[in-house]
């Protein structure tokens, strides 16, 4: 009898530790805490996995790219968004043919933001890059436009995601560029 009574304490000693390492885990990856009691018992990460894991600087904001075109009398259209990542479904995690076409969108948007924050070039010479044209082939060709829409122009934006209180900042204009 004390036998069994020693493997159940055993047993809810072993899930009071493995429960409570889950819930402090789970407390610690909420990214807007205000306490830092855990870096107080784990400085270094040893014991409290952290979301930022395989990312030691997370993505904390949101790339968009939004286009408008200028119509035959001079007025221009409001921005749309273009919606470069397709809905996810159950389905996309073994089959998504089409995740390298969004991929190579981002990549050039960031490069576009790489090249604009780490490089003293003009727009000019900008304009020349393999990140610019083919961002302005992806506009031009796979977005509808206005009937009569004569040029096109494109922005590469960034918000903070889920955070509304923060207005989104422009970091790229493109110039006006007719529409074949």
């Amino acid at each position: 009898m004390s036998r069994i009574n020693r493997g159940a304490i055993r047993r809810m000693a072993l899930y009071g530790v493995l429960g409570t390492w889950f819930v402090a885990s789970a407390i610690k990856q909420d990214p807007t805490r205000k306490s830092k009691l855990s870096e107080r018992f784990d400085p270094h990460g040893v014991f409290l996995p952290d979301w930022r894991f395989f990312a030691p600087q997370p993505g904390t904001y949101d790339n968009h790219l939004l286009f408008r075109d200028e119509l035959a009398d001079g007025g221009v259209t409001e921005w749309k968004e273009v919606l470069v990542a397709s809905e996810r479904t159950l389905r996309h995690a073994f089959w998504h043919p089409n995740r390298r076409g969004e991929k190579i969108v981002f990549d050039t948007m960031n490069e576009i933001i790489k090249i604009t924050q780490e490089s003293a070039l003009e727009k000019e010479d900008i304009q020349v890059s393999v990140a610019y044209l083919t961002l302005l082939n992806y506009i031009t060709h796979s977005q509808r436009h206005d009937t009569g829409a004569r040029r096109t122009q494109f922005l590469v934006a960034r918000s903070s995601g889920r955070d509304v209180n923060e207005e989104p900042v422009m970091l790229f204009l493109s110039n006006r560029h007719p529409i074949a």
